[in-house]
């Protein structure tokens, strides 16, 4: 069985936040997770593991819902 891929909103999270000083390099740091690796996730070339995926809906104060999704459920 074939799974979806999973999409995220991460770009248009950060994006909200900028006034506030939520860069790529300081989301990284705070997530312990290398910039690149924030690229990787906004080009939705890598999925986060769970762990990950809460840690980053905290971070922005939302549900992981918000953030993250199944393609074709959006």
């Amino acid at each position: 069985m074939r799974h979806a891929p999973v999409a995220n909103r991460l770009q248009e999270w950060r994006e909200k936040r900028r006034p506030r000083g939520v860069s790529k390099a300081s989301l990284a740091r705070r997530l312990g997770i290398s910039r690149s690796y924030v690229t990787r996730l906004e080009q939705g070339k890598v999925a986060p593991c769970l762990e990950l995926a809460l840690r980053i809906a905290q971070y922005f104060g939302c549900a992981v819902e918000d953030v993250f999704y199944v393609q074709g459920d959006a």
